[in-house]
């Protein structure tokens, strides 16, 4: 049994009413916008480079993926822009940087956000300057493979779990592995305990570079995180690499609860190099979801040398039954652990998605928001196109579906001009692209949805927050052509 914990309460009639108000059919396009903001105070952060031609360039809020838990009312963003002053400045070429945190806003009195940060002595990642270009660096701050915190989900409404980056980078600027020679290889997950805020576990899954993007399965207990950056280059001179850094991974991780001061399990690391069924990730690793349908996570592959389009890596997180058929003295499995765990099949996409984000949607529908291509929906069951939604153009991260209004939404830099990112919107039954909203800012890649208020939450600086203004920005609608899921279930 699952423990439900909430904060803070909402009221059933409240919820209720909800549901049945945007139940209701109106405007065709939905009439999305914005209703509200939560401004965040953030510190610049500016990264100053001497090799090459000088560079001095600042972000001025820097951030990831999001999350809504709309079960206890809670939104929570991975964010580089808070926590303590950071101490490692690279010699000198990192100004301003914070540790980063988790940032957590009440759904129900969102007028403020409230950090959740590790212990002073075991912080984020945070920013990292690196313009290494053989490894995807440029003249910019903040590097995603060495920055954290990164994804973040909650597990039974009671933790937050996030993807961070390796705990100590320390810069070459030569443009070759050996800039990472040195590196601890140390890349990990968190684990915040909601009602104390306070960090119960650091778990190190070994990655030279960031542990990324994840997805619970709360059936099994089961969470699974990637590392979509591994080169076996660094792996070759860098003594502190294990096995799986020689490409793009995943971990699945016990969520079960452990013992204080005890590591939850690591039950089953995959390299996704071509072998053992799995495809060659050579463009990194993505958005993954769970669905409770199937009992598989889906994991969106990027273009890879093999497929520009990319794949959907599909993956049994169930390991319960061991592969040698022996059970212990009692009668029970005796935990081959994670022998049951492995790559069920690779769903190969065409029509040149990339997908970046995906979300699950009704009807066995898999939403993939593209980073080449119009936006997709497949069938979870055999990968077949169900959709394209054209009109939209791709340049999309993170994507969102919202039982609230049956729809989907994609984080995305699409094809307008100037390039501001858009809110995408689609309907979800049948499949259809309905709007993209110009959000006027650069670098909102991030949305989440919450289905019992129907709206969605997307972090940015600038455009709709406001001209230097860094804030998450709340989009939602009176109604809509979509009927709601959770009206038709009520």
């Amino acid at each position: 049994m699952l423990v439900r914990w909430r904060f803070p309460q909402v009221a059933l009639g409240l919820a209720i009413a909800s549901l049945a108000f945007v139940g209701a059919a109106r405007a065709d396009n939905d009439g999305i916008s914005k209703l509200s903001q939560t401004t965040v105070t953030v510190n610049p952060i500016t990264c100053t480079f001497s090799e090459g031609t000088p560079t001095t360039s600042t972000t001025n809020f820097s951030f990831d993926i999001s999350w809504v838990d709309a079960a206890n009312r809670g939104y929570f963003l991975a964010e580089r822009s808070h926590g303590a002053p950071s101490s490692n400045n690279q010699g000198g070429i990192l100004t301003g940087a914070t540790t980063g945190d988790i940032l957590y806003i009440d759904i129900n009195n969102s007028s403020t956000g409230t950090p959740l940060l590790p212990p002073a002595n075991d912080p984020f990642a945070g920013v990292r300057c690196d313009a290494n270009a053989d490894f995807g660096g440029s003249n910019a701050a903040g590097r995603n493979e060495i920055t954290g915190p990164n994804g973040v989900f909650t597990v039974n409404h009671t933790e937050a779990w996030a993807g961070d980056g390796p705990s100590h980078f320390n810069p070459g600027q030569t443009n070759t592995a050996s800039d990472y020679a040195s590196d601890p290889c140390d890349s990990s997950v968190r684990v915040f305990n909601l009602i104390s805020r306070q960090q119960t576990d650091h778990i190190n899954v070994g990655g030279c570079f960031r542990t990324d993007e994840g997805a619970f399965d709360p059936v099994d207990q089961v969470a699974i995180f990637a590392n979509p950056s591994e080169q076996s280059s660094v792996e070759a001179i860098n003594h502190n690499a294990t096995g799986v850094d020689h490409s793009p991974f995943v971990t699945l991780i016990s969520t079960r609860p452990v013992a204080a001061g005890q590591h939850h399990e690591i039950l089953k690391q995959i390299n996704f190099d071509g072998a053992n069924g799995t495809v060659l990730a050579d463009m990194g690793i993505e958005q993954a979801v769970y669905s409770p349908k199937t009992g598989l996570f889906y994991v969106a592959i990027p273009g890879t040398s093999t497929n520009a389009s990319g794949y959907v890596a599909v993956i049994d997180p169930r390991h319960g039954s061991d592969q040698d058929g022996n059970d212990d003295k009692q009668g029970n499995d005796d935990h081959g652990r994670g022998n049951g765990i492995h790559v069920v099949t690779n769903f190969k996409l065409t029509n040149n998605c990339a997908p970046n984000g995906a979300a699950v949607g009704p009807d066995n529908q898999l939403f993939l928001a593209c980073s080449s291509g119009p936006e997709q929906v497949v069938d979870i069951r055999n990968g077949n196109l169900i959709a394209i939604l054209t009109g939209t153009t791709g340049g999309c991260d993170e994507g969102a579906y919202n039982a609230g209004d049956n729809s989907y939404y994609g984080a995305c830099t699409d094809s307008n001009s100037p390039p501001f990112d858009n809110l995408d919107v689609s309907d979800a039954q049948p499949p259809k692209f309905d709007t993209a909203i110009n959000v006027g800012a650069t670098g909102a890649h991030s949305v989440a949805a919450d289905r019992v208020t129907v709206t969605e939450w997307m972090p940015m600086f600038g455009g709709a927050c406001g001209s230097g203004v860094a804030c998450v920005v709340v989009y939602g609608s009176t109604g809509g052509d979509d009927p709601s899921k959770l009206a038709q279930n009520h």
